[in-house]
């Protein structure tokens, strides 16, 4: 069974390697069905004004909501920065390593 924290719309935002994204979390995309089963996918909108997430700022997911049943992550929010990580080394993003990162104190 999917956990009740997944089976809820909401908004959040996010820091993607440090950049702000916000996401649009729809378990029940494109609509609410009526006989009350579980939907197939789940769809999640990535906004940031940064191109972290792809070339335009905008990107749309869609994951199958089996998914969701034993997926370790304890909140929504969780699971978006997990995804919004993917997707940001899909694009290309390269984090620097803690070695690389410059320190002033």
């Amino acid at each position: 069974m999917i956990p009740e924290i997944f089976r809820e719309d909401q908004k959040v935002n996010v820091r993607v390697f440090g950049f702000e994204v916000n996401v649009d979390y729809h378990y029940h995309w494109p609509s609410r069905r009526s006989e009350g089963k579980e939907p197939l996918a789940v769809h999640l909108e990535f906004r940031s004004d940064s191109k972290v997430i792809s070339s335009t700022g905008y990107k749309s997911h869609f994951l199958f909501s089996a998914f969701l049943k034993d997926c370790g992550y304890t909140s929504i929010e969780e699971l978006c920065t997990a995804l919004g990580e993917h997707l940001a080394r899909e694009n290309g993003y390269e984090p620097p390593e803690p070695e690389q990162q410059l320190s002033l104190f």
